[in-house]
């Protein structure tokens, strides 16, 4: 085989490796190795999942089941350590991004597959809040689906594909829930274009078999936690309080939310998208007989659809807006084609529009590196606090000991390889009022006072004031009396304060 051939089969992998180590590199634990808060609490369950505990039932938290089993997983194949989750998000990041290259290359070509490529792992990276989160895993998902719906309409299409979509879908639900517009765009279109063309029957179909797929994947994880005893638990921590925290009540302003498009428009993204977009809605009818047309149609119904699911909540956190990063990277794609469309047109020779694109990407990266660099020094930053805590606990406690973290720190449990003393890991839930009950906190305090944890540490969260909790009664209070009276202060890292435990009771 000539170097040519083998250049020519391993160039477009090089490229996608380097472009996702760019941006995974620094989230690696040889590099960070404290960990964001959301990852903390993904990675705590991983630990305790291995140790035979069950989310919900052992380990609250509102998120959907997907993301604690991913972590489970990493930590299985690296023996608790962080590389095996690392290894895991390179792997769905890589997959994720090639798949998305492949797609855009095969309708609208290499040089604007490259572009569009570059200017969506540009931002991802910022808005990647350190990592293993939610919304880095459905990506790969995302672009599944994206895959799945392109030619479906050729005549050596598989019914498989209507399947798997309903499945991709719905795994995705399960992973984050807001990341079902493109599987909803999906739905809409081709429900539309089939009722309009006449087609009842084919629709008919197509719906059962990702209603079947979709049914799939719910069944397996309901049966899974059914079995588990932690059903009743999930329906209250991932629906009930997730309807809380979509309330009306909570929410601000979604302008508020769209100040976080800021990040999208680092590389251009943003830009060239929104130009991809608007010229895909004007000459929309101009692309009738091409193959593409439907996942032209699917991207102008899922881009708004996205910005509605991100802003059903007042948390405007960078990460949610990943969503959108599928959808982006399809009008980026078709924004790069048009233009260098145009230019062929002008005559401009090849030769000048590749140099002119390795150019581009060389001006990307040089002038996002001063970012680039302050963003890890940011994500790093809390580092040394975090490890003085950790090497306290792990040389006042013994591995069997629990830890109570009192605020949302769940990091810390797993990075010590404390156990916490109640399910309730961090106690975010019990200050909702829209939410908690009293059975809910009397639950927490029985099991702090039972487990009997030998430190409690509280980290000074505004939003879960050490003891104060919205609902008082008197098992509760006296509940408080208790812990107030056997853990006495013995230690402080900035504004963290440490309390241990002990028999004697203390005024």
């Amino acid at each position: 085989m000539s170097l040519q051939n083998i250049i020519n089969r391993v160039w477009d992998k090089l490229l996608v490796t380097c472009g996702v180590l760019w941006v995974l590199l620094p989230f690696n634990p040889l590099f960070m190795p404290y960990v964001t808060r959301d990852s903390g609490v993904f990675l705590y369950a991983g630990w305790r999942i291995l140790n035979g505990e069950v989310p919900y039932r052992d380990i609250w938290d509102h998120k959907p089941p997907v993301i604690f089993y991913i972590d489970a997983l990493g930590l299985l194949i690296s023996g608790n350590s962080r590389w095996g989750v690392w290894l895991i998000e390179f792997v769905s990041i890589f997959l994720a991004a090639y798949i998305g290259f492949q797609l855009i290359r095969k309708i609208f070509g290499a040089e604007s597959a490259i572009i569009s490529l570059f200017l969506w792992l540009l931002p991802f990276f910022f808005m990647n809040a350190g990592g293993n989160i939610t919304t880095e895993y459905t990506l790969l998902l995302q672009f599944i689906c994206l895959w799945l719906v392109y030619e479906i309409d050729k005549k050596n299409s598989s019914y498989i594909r209507w399947f798997l979509i309903g499945a991709v879908s719905t795994f995705s639900f399960f992973t984050k829930q807001t990341t079902i517009g493109i599987g909803v765009a999906i739905v809409l279109y081709f429900t539309f274009s089939r009722l309009q063309s006449g087609k009842f029957k084919q629709w008919l179909h197509e719906f059962l078999l990702i209603i079947s797929g979709s049914l799939s994947i719910c069944a397996g994880v309901f049966l899974l936690l059914f079995l588990q005893g932690g059903l009743p638990q999930f329906w209250s921590a991932a629906f009930k309080y997730n309807l809380v925290y979509i309330s009306p009540q909570n929410r601000n302003s979604m302008l508020v939310g769209l100040f976080q498009l800021v990040l999208l428009t680092k590389s251009g993204l943003f830009l060239f998208s929104l130009s991809g977009y608007i010229i895909g809605l004007i000459y929309y009818k101009k692309y009738t007989a091409s193959p593409w047309r439907p996942l032209l149609s699917i991207g102008l119904l899922d881009l708004p659809i996205e910005l509605v699911m991100i802003n059903l909540s007042d948390r405007f956190y960078s990460h949610y807006y990943i969503t959108l990063i599928p959808v982006l990277a399809l009008f980026a794609g078709y924004s790069c084609w048009i233009f260098f469309s145009q230019l062929t047109s002008l005559g401009v020779p090849k030769t000048v529009m590749r140099i002119c694109l390795v150019l581009g990407i060389i001006i990307f990266i040089w002038s996002s590196f001063g970012s680039y660099q302050y963003y890890i020094y940011d994500l790093a930053k809390n580092t040394d606090k975090a490890s003085t805590v950790i090497n306290y606990i792990q040389n006042s406690t013994l591995p069997n000991d629990y830890v109570l973290l009192w605020g949302a720190e769940t990091s810390v449990n797993y990075l010590s390889l404390r156990r916490s003393p109640s399910r309730f890991v961090y106690q975010y839930p019990l200050y909702i009022r829209n939410y908690t009950d009293r059975q809910m906190i009397e639950e927490f305090l029985g099991d702090v006072i039972r487990n009997q944890p030998k430190l409690i540490i509280d980290t000074g969260n505004p939003e879960t004031p050490l003891y104060d909790f919205p609902i008082k009664t008197e098992s509760v209070q006296a509940d408080i009396v208790y812990l107030r009276s056997h853990y006495q202060r013995t230690a402080s890292f900035g504004s963290w304060i440490i309390y241990k435990y002990s028999k004697e009771v203390s005024p």
